[in-house]
């Protein structure tokens, strides 16, 4: 009950103030399509993601997200198709979106860029009728919150440029290229106007062969918002004879007490060509570290064969 207190107030806070940014994931390694619409085609086969984030375990009301992705083959190698689901709640606080990903991809060197682009239509909700929620005096003596459900809908568009050759990836996006009024009260009535700030996004790695079984996959996501602090995550991956993966990543954010938000463990298995899963632990640095136990997360992603090819995949990548 009370860690549903602290995190609808920071969420309501941050939405007033048009400073939310999204819940990350800390295997963003894998799941560039949430992030960036160029990403869509990247695939030589239907590639199907789908991730879970429970964060800050232990405390009522933390963000959980889920999301889940279709990532179609380019066409002659050009066009590449995508759609992309994804539900975060927190608190009393939730949002459920739904993707179109188009991308255009043109030789460029060894390489490839890609221009993608993204239709999204959003539905937000505040639910302050939420039985989990009981100020100790009663709503009534507080007229300013209305104890209902409230919801909204938002169509935005995204766009954004990804760059892959053999062992190196680039790419920038704007998720949101609309700065979206989230406000719930229609009317205009409030002197406050809940504004969704744009996002930017901006991430790199590489490929390093170590040797002839093990390479080495370092990645950095950077997300730049209209308002507030740039978040960083910071990722380094091994894979052991293209099967095992075990890798961590340094996530920004905390306080400015704590600028550490977590330091966190990955662990991956292809299973097959095909399938792959993934786990992480977020070990919390900041000062939440106190009231919870950290934060878990789960990936699997499948690569659908193609019928008039053989049954086989060859070093699924994920770049």
């Amino acid at each position: 009950m009370r860690g549903i207190w602290i995190i609808s107030i920071l969420v309501f806070s941050f939405i007033r103030l048009g400073a939310q940014q999204d819940v990350l994931f800390t295997q963003f390694a894998y799941d560039k399509l949430g992030f960036n619409p160029g990403y869509a085609g990247v695939h030589e086969h239907i590639s199907l993601n789908a991730i879970y984030r429970n964060q800050w375990l232990g405390l009522d009301g933390s963000p959980v997200r889920f999301s889940a992705s279709l990532n179609f083959p380019s066409f002659d190698q050009k066009l590449g198709l995508g759609l992309h689901i994804d539900k975060t709640d927190i608190a009393i606080f939730g949002r459920t979106s739904l993707q179109g990903i188009y991308s255009y991809r043109i030789p460029m060197g060894s390489g490839s860029l890609a221009f993608g682009l993204n239709t999204s239509i959003r539905q937000f909700k505040a639910d302050w009728s939420d039985p989990k929620l009981r100020p100790p005096n009663g709503w009534a003596n507080d007229p300013a919150v209305d104890p209902n459900l409230y919801t909204k809908m938002i169509f935005n568009l995204g766009a954004g440029v990804y760059f892959r050759q053999e062992g190196f990836f680039a790419g920038v996006s704007v998720p949101r290229l609309s700065k979206a009024d989230i406000d719930f009260d229609d009317m205009n009535l409030d002197t406050l106007v809940a504004v969704e700030s744009r996002l930017i996004y901006i991430m790199g790695g590489a490929r390093f062969d170590v040797s002839p079984n093990f390479e080495l996959t370092p990645q950095l996501l950077l997300t730049v918002p209209e308002v507030g602090n740039i978040q960083y995550e910071l990722s380094v991956i091994g894979i052991l004879a293209e099967k095992f993966h075990i890798g961590a990543n340094y996530s920004s954010g905390g306080s400015v007490v704590s600028p550490v938000e977590s330091i966190d463990l990955i662990l991956g298995l292809q299973s097959s060509n095909q399938m792959f899963f993934g786990l992480s632990y977020d070990i919390t640095m900041s000062d939440l570290r106190e009231v919870s136990n950290g934060t878990i997360e789960l990936i699997a992603n499948y690569r659908f064969n193609k019928k008039n090819k053989a049954n086989i995949i060859i070093n699924p990548r994920y770049y």
